[in-house]
């Protein structure tokens, strides 16, 4: 179905987009949950919060009732993140797109959350852009963009076979994150 085709709330319902930079409004934590289920209760709240771990820091605050300043200025950028991919996980939708989601969450958040996407991909569409390929490896196709074309596309075994673009970049990648690690200096 061409885009222009679909109702633009058929859309919202059935597609979550959360991106690097996903706005969360001045309010409650509660208040930003229920943007994606309006009937959610306290426990499915704190399930998703827990899920992306952020619920052990926001109950030595005040939980579901913190304040959140404009923008959740007074949250880390790894914590306004996990939080709205909370949002996300909230709205249960059939198809989520995460565009670079987890890009200022520390490695072990990260890894939460990567386990979650890849849980989710199970049963919905997910869409994943990073930037870092180690977080595409377990994908079921993958497409590689280079100056805004696709130039390469297959699972990660059949691009690193390839020997192009995709796999330079990934070594590369892998190389940058192993430095220092196991005599690597």
């Amino acid at each position: 179905v061409p885009l222009g085709d679909v109702r633009e709330d058929d859309l919202m319902e059935h597609v979550v987009l959360t991106r690097h930079n996903s706005y969360l409004f001045k309010g409650t934590v509660r208040e930003n949950l229920q943007m994606a289920k309006t009937d959610a209760t306290d426990k499915e709240m704190r399930e998703v919060l827990k899920k992306v771990n952020l619920l052990g820091f926001l109950d030595t605050q005040n939980g579901l009732d913190t304040v959140l300043l404009e923008k959740a200025g007074n949250l880390s950028g790894g914590q306004s993140q996990r939080l709205a991919i909370a949002r996300a996980l909230l709205a249960d939708a059939p198809v989520y797109i995460m565009d670079e989601a987890t890009s200022n969450i520390d490695v072990e958040s990260e890894e939460l959350i990567m386990d979650i996407i890849h849980e989710m991909a199970k049963t919905r569409t997910v869409l994943l852009i990073s930037h870092r390929l180690a977080n595409v490896v377990q994908s079921d196709q993958i497409y590689f963009l280079k100056n805004g074309e696709i130039r390469e596309c297959g699972k990660h075994e059949e691009l690193m076979a390839l020997g192009g673009d995709y796999c330079h970049l990934y070594e590369s990648q892998r190389a940058l994150e192993n430095y220092g690690k196991e005599g690597n200096v």
